[in-house]
């Protein structure tokens, strides 16, 4: 299969094949596009050069031929030209630019909406319907001035699926029937339309762009109705990782939030966005850095931002994109609080397709049942104990033995343990929205065990969770009416050895203390 050209790439193809050459050239063509030939000097075989557009500047090209006698032509009435051979015994000479000029006045005119007018009625009806843009897969051109009576020069069409005539491109015996049915038109910048019906026709057949047209009046009325969602205030709370650097993409955000009928109108708010060499969550120079963010700008910039209410004096929704350490996403939710509408966004590593990618919430997920999550007490407290350990195991379950010797030695449990899981611990174990719901609860239920009728002082938080488990942890911290909460996270790996827990950082009702060298920060 010969490659396709537009009338520039086709002109400058001839020019650069048969600039110093003696060869004659071929023009096979139906009624709207052609292929060319080449065949050199008294030689009886042809080889393609290529198909698609005849144009202005291609036909400069060829005029030279007409002047020595070597420019043929042949005429077929097949409207698929790839898999189609000539018979070379019956090229005719062209021996005036003349014959050629009226092959190309009859395919622009099959090509440009000159045969079966379309109505103004229906012109209003297919620019609405695209909302004014080109209408071709992946493209979108704003045609909105190109439409307007006072533009000179022809930068948009309203393309025929089916052509109007019989003869152009996938014309049929409908063609007349359907040349005014906006169900048949699409509104086309120059470029796609020159694409589908003189540069690539047999690409794009009538099925396709029926399927292409409907793809397109869905996705404009999904995007015009976002403009009825409610706004939500999108706050990315990310950072690089056990030095893995972090990349937000913001389409990709909104997306999801469109899935979701929330929608934002302000760009993205970055919260503790840590550079890529403090990226070690157990490393001092990590939390000596988060610190100074969040003593300098962040604390002060988040809560203002917190306080600020909308147009009704609601307090705002807010939409949170996380992807950071566990102990950073946990004060983060202990910061945000639930006092404010707030929508989690869980990342989704593996889904790399789709609206909203990794970002969006998978579409073929069952809503969880209420009793996903479950309690288990290791060990009950006796009358004295005023401190606990707390494990979160949901993507993985932490092996007892890994606590450090004080919290587990022996076999045993050496304070009052308690542990929130599922049956089935996993990456994607918060998958749905109700996954949060139900894990809040889950977590208001053991706040109010250990609090109220454990009277608990202190809690050694282990985490193994996604990260919006993390924020819904610390979202439960109510303000000056919990406990004081350390939390632990891995030590990296050595030689293949998974690192023990090392205390972070504490959180108490009104601030937050670096355990490494007891900085602290007032968070109420």
């Amino acid at each position: 299969m010969l490659s396709s050209f537009d009338d520039v790439g086709f002109s400058q193809l001839l020019r650069a094949e048969t600039t110093n050459q003696n060869y004659k050239v071929l023009l096979f063509a139906n009624k709207f596009y052609a292929k060319l030939y080449l065949s050199d000097d008294g030689a009886s075989d042809w080889r393609g050069l290529g198909e698609g557009e005849i144009g202005d500047q291609t036909r400069e090209e060829l005029k030279k031929f007409t002047r020595n006698h070597r420019l043929f032509f042949i005429a077929t009435e097949e409207k698929d030209l790839s898999e189609i051979q000539p018979n070379f015994s019956q090229a005719q000479l062209i021996s005036k630019i003349s014959l050629l000029d009226n092959w190309l006045k009859e395919s622009k005119d099959l090509t440009t909406g000159r045969k079966g007018e379309v109505s103004e009625a229906t012109k209003f009806k297919v620019a609405c319907s695209a909302a004014w843009r080109c209408q071709f897969e992946g493209c979108g051109e704003d045609l909105r001035q190109h439409l307007t009576p006072s533009m000179s020069g022809n930068y948009s069409y309203f393309a025929h699926i089916v052509a109007s005539s019989k003869e152009g491109p996938r014309g049929n015996e409908q063609s007349e029937a359907l040349a005014d049915d906006p169900s048949n038109i699409m509104l086309l910048c120059d470029k796609c339309h020159r694409l589908i019906d003189r540069i690539a026709p047999n690409e794009y057949d009538a099925d396709r762009l029926r399927n292409m047209l409907q793809k397109n009046i869905q996705e404009v009325n999904r995007l015009l109705e976002c403009l009825k969602m409610p706004n939500a205030e999108m706050i990315v709370i990310g950072g690089a990782i056990e030095g893995q650097a972090f990349r937000f993409d913001p389409k990709a955000a909104e997306e999801a939030m469109w899935l979701r009928n929330i929608k934002s109108s302000n760009p993205a708010e970055y919260f503790v966005n840590n550079a890529l060499y403090f990226s070690a969550s157990n490393n001092n120079n990590y939390w000596a850095n988060a610190f100074h963010l969040l003593k300098s700008t962040d604390l002060s910039r988040l809560k203002s931002f917190l306080r600020e209410t909308g147009r009704d004096g609601q307090l705002r929704s807010l939409a949170i994109f996380a992807l950071h350490g566990s102990s950073i996403l946990v004060l983060s939710g202990r910061l945000i609080g639930d006092s404010s509408p707030v929508h989690l966004f869980q990342f989704h590593r593996q889904q790399i397709e789709g609206k909203g990618r990794q970002w969006a919430w998978p579409s073929d997920v069952d809503e969880p049942l209420s009793g996903k999550f479950k309690i288990n007490i290791l060990k009950e407290p006796v009358s004295t104990d005023s401190e606990m350990v707390l494990q979160i195991n949901l993507t993985a379950k932490i092996p007892p033995e890994d606590l450090p010797v004080h919290f587990f030695k022996n076999n045993d449990f050496k304070f009052p343990t308690v542990e929130l899981t599922t049956d089935n611990c996993n990456f994607s174990v918060i998958s749905h929205p109700k996954d949060l719901e139900l894990l809040g609860n889950a977590i208001d239920s053991i706040y109010r065990k250990i609090q109220d009728e454990w009277r608990i002082r202190k809690v050694h938080l282990f985490i193994i969770a996604p990260t919006t488990a993390c924020i819904r942890i610390g979202q439960k911290m109510q303000a000056r009416h919990h406990s004081d909460f350390t939390i632990y996270e891995r030590k990296p790996s050595i030689g293949g050895v998974r690192g023990g827990f090392e205390a972070t950082i504490q959180i108490s009702s009104t601030k937050v203390t670096l355990v490494s060298n007891s900085e602290q920060l007032e968070i109420d």
